[in-house]
């Protein structure tokens, strides 16, 4: 396998995952598409410029072997970290949500110190958050859990 294979692969899937999400920017509001058009730009750019660079080396580089069943026993479990953040969203809520995926992904990243994980953690959180709810006008997923415990 060539080096510059994987990269053509990424910037491929990439592009096309950008251009299912640009199709639905028309489906935000006025007032919060802004910055998902903005970053949906950038990410193209970004992605077009890997691909013209990988594309170009593509013909000059070496064959050489990779470690695939290495990366994937470290890809394959974040991502199923990933989806399980995403399906425990409307269950426990933005914050309680982030906060454990954050700490989970620190421990899973072998982060050593405690402190800093939990720091991270929450200080990472609240950010988003109110970037998310006080400029970006977006509601956060309140969780089902809040919702009967406040009951």
């Amino acid at each position: 396998m060539k080096k510059s294979l994987p990269d053509i692969i990424i910037s491929i899937v990439l592009l096309g995952f950008l251009a299912s999400l640009a199709v639905q920017l028309p489906d935000i509001p006025d007032i919060s598409r802004t910055y998902p058009t903005v970053l949906i730009a950038v990410a193209a750019l970004m992605s077009v410029i890997l691909l013209v660079k990988s594309v170009l080396r593509y013909k000059t580089d070496e064959t050489v072997e990779t470690n695939v069943i290495g990366q994937m026993k470290i890809i394959v479990p974040f991502c199923l970290m990933i989806v399980a953040y995403l399906l425990l969203m409307n269950w426990l809520g933005y914050i309680v949500d982030t906060v454990l995926f954050i700490l989970a992904s620190l421990i899973y990243l072998r982060l050593k110190s405690k402190v800093a994980m939990v720091a991270i953690a929450v200080i990472m959180t609240v950010v988003i958050y109110l970037v998310f709810t006080q400029y970006l006008i977006v509601v956060m997923p309140f969780g089902r859990l809040i919702n009967v415990a406040i009951l």
